[in-house]
């Protein structure tokens, strides 16, 4: 019984050794001083890209749209109109026809 306890111990052990080892080598979690340095204030870039949310949104529409999934030519679905504040907005929907994923791009005129 005893012997359970303790090669169940070891193996325990033994894997936190191994995980210990594997992150100083591979850095697999992140340092204090990283932790750090990502919470201080900094200049950060937009948090979308241009067209990709209201507040970035496009004079004119772009003439190719490509797909953020796979990178290819995404195809036109539809827009609609809508209003942010003050200003007219166009949404308009491309669709991906080999992933069948959805671009939305803003656009104000």
């Amino acid at each position: 019984m005893i012997w359970t306890v303790l090669g169940t111990l070891g193996i325990v052990g033994a894997v936190i050794v191994a995980g210990v080892l594997a992150d100083r080598r591979f850095g697999l979690l992140p340092r204090p001083h990283e932790l750090l340095e990502a919470g201080r204030p900094g200049w950060k870039l937009p948090p979308h890209a241009p067209g990709e949310a209201p507040e970035t949104a496009l004079a004119v529409p772009p003439r190719t749209v490509r797909c953020r999934a796979c990178r290819r030519r995404a195809l036109p679905d539809g827009e609609s109109r809508a209003t942010l504040g003050d200003r007219e907005l166009i949404v308009r929907r491309y669709l991906c026809p080999r992933c069948a994923a959805i671009t939305t791009i803003y656009t104000t005129g």
